[in-house]
């Protein structure tokens, strides 16, 4: 099926003829569906943090010993943020309009004073009165609105001056860190955007003087991956090369496993509220990571015990803790030591969850994996819901994944993971798209914190909704915690 001529192009791309043998098999799966054995609740999954100040405490106390990077997925164009307006544009109609409720284009040009980007084109363009030109200038020629990343759009007012999303996840990162200490930020960004991103990084530096350590990555080429047609045969392009299309964001595992620090913060671009929120939302990232910092060390206080000769009560002390806190399950030890070694030595995430509100998206499943039963981020579209006892645990599940996690990368010895290892390839996402009119097979990688992290240590906490504030469409800039106080 490969040719020679393949092969070589998918060796500059470093793409090994493994990978794509492996990528085709996963295409001709009939389905990518993962087995569901419950939602994670309170009861059994979820936890629920009594004493926040204990865990505040330890970030605080502690975190300072640690090198912390934030790392935000920023690639995408805001064309979806715009899909509204942009209907309008292109056919201005009462029906385009008023559809959508608060969603609604009349929504927007009634309160476009509200928009933090309203003073940028009130100056720019101070005599638009005509809808359909307003529309305009705001997606192409005045803002070029429709044509950026997310991350640039500015997002929030204060007084006269406004900040970009991008700017926002820097002073989030700047709030969590002590005075003085600088936080990496890691932003994945489309190569055509990074001249606009290091413009405004530049910009903010100069207006703020905050302490930023910032870098730029990339989706790598070598993740991109290969479709199929109905037949099998492989797609091509209209000069005979094999066609590639990025793989999702699953692979950026890629970018995270080239990260040098102990704690880093995963939270995407357009989740973040107005500066005057802020202090409710770091709140519950010093949570999660006081969570994690205890994680660590009673991990490394079991591990030094097992390289010892740890006595029965070390043992059970070692399982409880694990069972109560993991889920693990050793009913069927035959080896206990070897068994808590080998379950302990995996990537640690604590991920935040809120109460399900209706939002599409993941959730907090228990599911079948290579160890048992565990704890899983699992999106609507792997679970088959034509079966009838995966549609009831869909439906019984109390919580939505709002990403918003912390993670721990090193082992017990202080060595980073090779993230790779980890990684359920099965969870990869299989959908049917068109090319050149025909209907064609695509593949995704496992999503970054569904199947990529897969095996992974992991524990759910339950947060408060003020955390969770993304900017799918336009008018989410609208709601309170998007406005000043």
């Amino acid at each position: 099926m490969l040719t020679q001529e393949d092969l070589s192009y998918l060796k500059s791309l470093e793409i090994t003829e493994e990978s794509a043998t492996e990528q085709i098999e996963l295409l001709k799966k009939n389905d990518s569906f993962l087995n569901i054995s419950a939602p994670a609740t309170p009861e059994k999954g979820i936890m629920i943090v009594d004493k926040p100040e204990d865990f505040i405490r330890i970030f605080e106390s502690k975190s300072d010993k640690c090198k912390i990077c934030k790392f935000v997925p920023a690639s995408g164009a805001a064309t979806r943020m715009f899909k509204r307006l942009i209907s309008f544009h292109q056919e201005p109609s009462l029906k385009n309009l008023n559809d959508g409720g608060f969603y609604s284009v009349k929504s927007g040009f009634e309160n476009i004073n509200k928009f933090a980007f309203f003073n940028t084109l009130k100056s720019a363009c101070p005599d638009l009165e005509n809808l359909d030109e307003l529309a305009e200038k705001i997606l192409y020629s005045c803002l070029g609105y429709a044509g950026i990343p997310k991350g640039l759009i500015e997002f929030h007012q204060y007084g006269k001056e406004s900040r970009t999303a991008f700017e926002e996840h820097l002073h989030e990162a700047v709030a969590l860190s002590k005075s003085g200490k600088s936080i990496d930020i890691q932003l994945t960004v489309s190569p055509e955007f990074t001249e606009l991103f290091t413009h405004k990084l530049a910009e903010i530096k100069s207006k703020t003087g905050l302490n930023l350590n910032v870098s730029f990555s990339f989706q790598e080429k070598s993740t991109d991956t290969l479709a199929l047609y109905e037949d099998g045969s492989l797609v091509r392009d209209n000069n005979g090369k094999l066609l590639l299309r990025p793989g999702g964001h699953g692979a950026l595992i890629q970018n995270l496993n080239k990260i040098d620090a102990d704690l880093v913060f995963i939270k995407n671009i357009d989740n973040l509220t107005h500066g005057d929120y802020l202090q409710e939302t770091i709140k519950y990232k010093k949570i999660l990571g006081g969570i994690l910092i205890e994680i660590v060390e009673k991990i490394s206080v079991i591990h030094n015990s097992l390289k010892s000769n740890p006595s029965e009560n070390d043992l059970t002390e070692a399982k409880n803790y694990l069972e109560i806190r993991f889920g693990a399950d050793f009913s069927n030890s035959t080896n206990l030591k070897d068994d808590i070694f080998k379950f302990i030595n995996r990537p640690i995430r604590v991920c935040g969850m809120v109460q399900n509100t209706g939002e599409p998206g993941g959730g907090p499943f228990w599911a079948a994996s290579a160890n048992g039963n565990s704890l899983q981020i699992v999106e609507k579209a792997q679970i088959n819901l034509s079966l009838p006892d995966q549609l009831e645990h869909f439906n019984n599940a109390t919580h939505f994944n709002p990403v918003d996690l912390v993670c721990y990368l090193k082992d017990t010895e202080g060595n980073k993971f090779d993230l790779n290892k980890f990684v359920d390839k099965n969870a990869g996402f299989v959908s049917d798209k068109t090319f050149n009119g025909k209907v064609i097979r695509v593949l995704e990688h496992p999503g970054l914190w569904n199947g990529a992290m897969s095996d992974w240590l992991t524990v759910f906490v339950e947060v408060p909704l003020i955390t969770f504030n993304p900017v799918k469409e336009l008018n989410d800039l609208l709601r309170k915690e998007h406005q000043p106080k």
